[in-house]
């Protein structure tokens, strides 16, 4: 380590002692010698390695070549004056090649007989790469308080969700005038998008797994354009669309592009400013499935265009972004197995503002989708007879659920709590063939009900269905590992609903779903 202040400077500058020389010229931290002026007298060869400049470059061009604005030293000589004396101050310095690095220095002053500075002395040692380390693990702290904050803040928010879904779902099942069914389609969309930052923002924290269905290209992007129009109108924003007209299966995450998509073209349409345009092109190339979103607003400042995925790095005024939504967008596109690419547009294609592009690996057979081919919601079941019990001390989702049920011709019982529950599924007589409870309850709990139903009625087992909005909670991942439970994530679609309900009251359920 440097020498403290106790011993003074070293005057290697004028050493004759073999001694003093090899452990200047062999000393892993930077010396040197400046005068007042910032001209070097002395400099050693790990300080030459440590900046990327020769010794005579360093000598021809003085110590301000190393700093990055030539203000900087004069200020920092200010300072020098009024500082304690022998405590390292840490100063960013530039390398021959360009790259910054923080530079920790200890330095010392020779003075004149009047007091003034004739020489600085320098020790230095390169600790970019500690600041580093520690930025890294400051930002895991950050991400695993994040993780903990979105997990606690989940249950109470999808459980809403779920509500507004549901009551949605059941509503548009009803013929409908067009401008109301578009109004519910809508709110419904907003609802999952809701959903999604939910599992976006776990996924940036926690690294979701991307769960991934067959997606008909043409209606996602139907939808996914038609959630986006009241945003645009409201902004003043003109969006126009170029989807490729084959409609093919994509094998992806529908929330997570659809978040992607989402986040692209707002961020395109705030750069934009009213009265701008944001294009949202789509189309098959080759092996990928390439999105487009080009906007023509001033396009992405070089400095800023390096750390635009960076999390939490953002250039919008407080309170108008988290600085997370293109990190994410970055997070669920390489989950796919693809990249996402930001830079300013050419000339050839209007020189001004920004252009993203994303690419999504395609697997060997990709199948058109024929024209005819439409989601239907789901109809009255054949069986009238099957029975539910529905547990959820949220009475709005009590309400949805036995909404959904009824509609479908099964005969529901309601508990507001895992207790009741238990009481009415050990002593009554009642042949339940679907029991769904939410998990996380207050008292008895959805997973203590099932604890409880093992040791005493393990025959009811196989037709429990729980929901959670915990959405990556550890607990519910153990449960689900131990129990072989089928689990289902608030908040859900009533497609998801009905074919859990049927598969499990026919008792052939998958393991989990989303």
């Amino acid at each position: 380590m440097p020498m403290s202040s106790s011993y003074g400077p070293i005057r290697f500058f004028s050493v004759s002692d073999d001694r003093y020389r090899s452990v200047v010229e062999n000393s892993p931290f930077g010396i040197y010698r400046v005068t007042a002026d910032g001209q070097f007298v002395t400099v050693n060869p790990a300080l030459c390695e440590m900046v990327g400049y020769t010794e005579a470059e360093l000598f021809a061009s003085g110590i301000i070549v190393l700093y990055p604005d030539p203000a900087d030293r004069e200020r920092w000589i200010t300072d020098y004056e009024t500082r304690q004396h022998g405590v390292p101050v840490e100063i960013p310095w530039r390398r021959k090649d360009g790259q910054l690095i923080t530079a920790r220095i200890w330095v010392y002053s020779e003075r004149d007989q009047h007091g003034g500075i004739r020489y600085l002395d320098g020790y230095v040692e390169n600790v970019t790469a500690l600041r580093a380390a520690e930025q890294a693990l400051r930002q895991a702290e950050k991400l695993a308080a994040l993780g903990e904050l979105v997990s606690g803040v989940a249950h109470e928010l999808n459980n809403p969700l779920s509500a507004i879904l549901l009551f949605t779902e059941d509503l548009l099942i009803n013929e409908r005038r067009a401008e109301e069914r578009d109004a519910l389609g809508i709110i419904a969309q907003q609802a999952r998008r809701s959903r999604a930052i939910v599992r976006d923002l776990l996924s940036f924290a926690r690294n979701r797994d991307a769960v991934r269905e067959p997606v008909e290209s043409t209606a996602f992007f139907d939808q996914v354009i038609r959630a986006l129009e009241p945003q645009l109108e409201e902004q003043r924003v003109s969006l126009r669309t170029s989807i490729c007209a084959e409609s093919i299966v994509l094998p992806i995450d529908r929330a997570g592009i659809e978040q992607v998509i989402t986040n692209l073209v707002i961020n395109g349409a705030q750069a934009a400013g009213p009265k701008g345009t944001v294009w949202l092109d789509a189309r098959r190339d080759e092996s990928h499935f390439v999105i487009e979103v080009r906007d023509d607003g001033r396009g992405i400042p070089d400095d800023v265009l390096p750390r635009i995925f960076e999390p939490f790095f953002t250039t919008k005024p407080m309170g108008q972004g988290t600085g997370l939504g293109l990190s994410v967008s970055r997070g669920v596109v390489e989950q796919h197995g693809g990249w996402i690419v930001a830079r300013n547009r050419d000339a050839a294609d209007g020189g001004r503002g920004a252009h993203f592009i994303v690419r999504i690996p395609l697997p060997a057979q990709v199948f058109a989708v024929a024209d005819s081919a439409n989601e239907t919601a789901p109809d009255t079941h054949p069986d009238a007879a099957r029975r539910v019990l529905i547990v959820d001390d949220e009475a709005t989702i009590r309400l949805a659920l036995t909404r959904f049920y009824q509609r479908r011709g099964w005969v529901v019982a309601q508990a507001e709590d895992g207790a009741r529950a238990f009481e009415r599924l050990v002593g009554g007589s009642e042949p339940f063939d679907l029991v769904i409870s939410d998990m996380k309850m207050p008292g008895i709990s959805g997973i203590d009900l099932h604890h409880a139903i093992q040791e005493v009625r393990p025959d009811l087992v196989d037709r429990l269905l729980f929901c959670t909005g915990e959405v990556d909670s550890a607990a519910v991942s153990a449960f689900v590992a131990d129990t072989n439970c089928r689990v289902l994530l608030k908040p859900f679609d009533l497609r998801t609903l009905a074919t859990l309900s049927d598969d499990i009251a026919a008792r052939r359920a998958p393991r989990i779903a989303s």
